[in-house]
Parts: C-alpha cells; sequence; structure tokens
C-alpha cells in the first residue's frame, strides 16, 4: 500500500452522477479506484468524509443542478472533502475552484488521478 492509499483508507467516500451514460462509466471508474485504495463506499444522501460529483454541462440547468449539488454535499458534512468532476468541472473550472465549498475540481482529464488528488487535497486540508 503506498501513501496515497493510506490517506484514504477508511473515508467514506460518496458519488453522485449528473447527465449522459458516459458519465455514468465514468464514475463506476472513479469508484472502483476509491475502493481499490481502501476507501469506504456510503450512500450520497448521508454523511461522507468525500463527496464526488460528477457533474454536467450539457444545458443550463445541468449547470445549475451540478452547483446545487456540490453545495448539497458541503451542507451535509462541512468539513468532507467536496470534488467537482466531470463536464461542468472542466468547463467553470477556474471559478469553481474560486468558491466556498468546493474543496477539489477534478476536469476530465484528471479523472483517472482522482485517488491521487483527492489525497492530496485531504493533506493539506488537515
Amino acid at each position: 500500500m503506498n501513501n496515497i492509499e493510506c490517506i484514504v483508507e477508511g473515508k467514506r467516500v460518496a458519488f453522485l452522477t449528473l447527465g449522459c451514460k458516459v458519465n455514468s462509466y465514468e464514475t463506476e471508474g472513479m469508484r472502483e479506484l476509491f475502493l481499490k485504495a481502501g476507501a469506504v463506499e456510503t450512500e450520497f444522501g448521508g454523511e461522507a468524509d468525500i463527496y464526488v460529483i460528477n457533474t454536467c454541462s450539457v444545458t443550463n440547468m445541468a449547470d445549475r443542478k451540478s452547483r446545487q449539488m456540490l453545495h448539497r454535499a458541503k451542507k451535509k458534512n462541512p468539513e468532507a472533502l467536496v470534488v467537482a468532476a466531470g463536464c461542468y468541472a472542466q468547463a467553470a473550472g477556474e471559478k469553481l475552484s474560486e468558491q466556498e465549498g468546493i474543496d477539489l475540481v477534478v476536469g476530465n482529464n484528471q479523472k483517472t488521478r482522482i485517488v491521487e488528488l483527492t489525497a492530496e487535497a485531504l493533506t493539506k486540508k488537515e
């Protein structure tokens, strides 16, 4: 087990997918990466240590829904690490990283590194 896996091991992680079938497929990939690193999956409606929202940006309504779900996650557990991934995160990355409550923005090209990026963010947060 490497340092990255040690950081996320035992952490409760919740996933929410917005948008298309590609996002659903990619969320499954991110889920597998977290579980392989020792994280424990929990329901998005409950309390988690890490919330991963795979966002959508196909319409203005999808953008709005993405923002709402990101803020809802932080309300569930203000101490949690909130991760915005996906299309909306890619398109509005700079804007999102400046918003309070969103701890990590992961663009589409970085989804395979999500566990590593999350571990780095958790280390900075502590």
